[in-house]
């Protein structure tokens, strides 16, 4: 069983920080209204709406202007090549296990078909928690899983959260990289 991490692992998460020819400033004001709103916007607490409205508060832009960019930002995505090609192949039954809000939904996990890749999907602010093991638990209970947690792999560029699961019995990989996972595949999935 495989559970895979979206940002940093297999996409460059930097893609929200992409700035408009209309606002240059765009990734400084995205970054202090995300310290102010991600965690309740990852949770489900606030939606994108409010987010934006923040957004446009902070930097004079119209809420229609964010949504459109945030949308062409979603749109520019850039997955790592080789761990997104390992993604689908899908080797093994897997889920997708991300901290993330509630537009990861629909701005990109439906656009990308990350559902025809992945057994399931499972994002924070649908399930009320940003605790990764709790989320890697709903995937493996979606799945039906049956087997020792030692045999469900989670694949995260956090070490924290990496290790969050290793002590709940899990077995995890801190990703560092496209070219790392090539050469440690080998040794992961046999």
């Amino acid at each position: 069983m495989l559970l895979w991490d979206f940002g940093d692992t297999l996409v460059d998460e930097r893609f929200m920080r992409q700035a408009p020819a209309e606002f240059p400033d765009w990734s400084h004001a995205w970054n202090k209204v995300m310290e102010s709103c991600a965690d309740d916007w990852n949770l489900g607490r606030a939606s994108e709406r409010d987010v934006f409205a923040e957004m446009s508060r902070r930097t004079g832009l119209s809420i229609d202007f964010v949504e459109r960019h945030v949308e062409a930002c979603c749109r520019s995505i850039t997955f790592h090549p080789f761990t997104w090609r390992v993604a689908t192949e899908r080797r093994l039954p897997q889920a997708l296990v991300t901290v993330n809000p509630d537009s990861f939904v629909e701005r990109i996990a439906r656009p990308y078909g990350l559902g025809d890749h992945f057994d399931t999907v499972v994002v924070s602010s649908s399930e009320g928690t940003d605790d990764k093991t709790t989320l890697c638990e709903v995937a493996l209970d979606r799945l039906g899983f049956g087997g020792g947690r030692l045999d469900a792999l989670l694949i995260d560029n956090r070490s924290d959260l990496a290790e969050g699961w290793q002590r709940s019995g899990g077995s995890a990989y801190v990703y560092r990289g496209d070219e790392a996972f090539e050469a440690d595949l080998p040794t992961l999935l046999g």
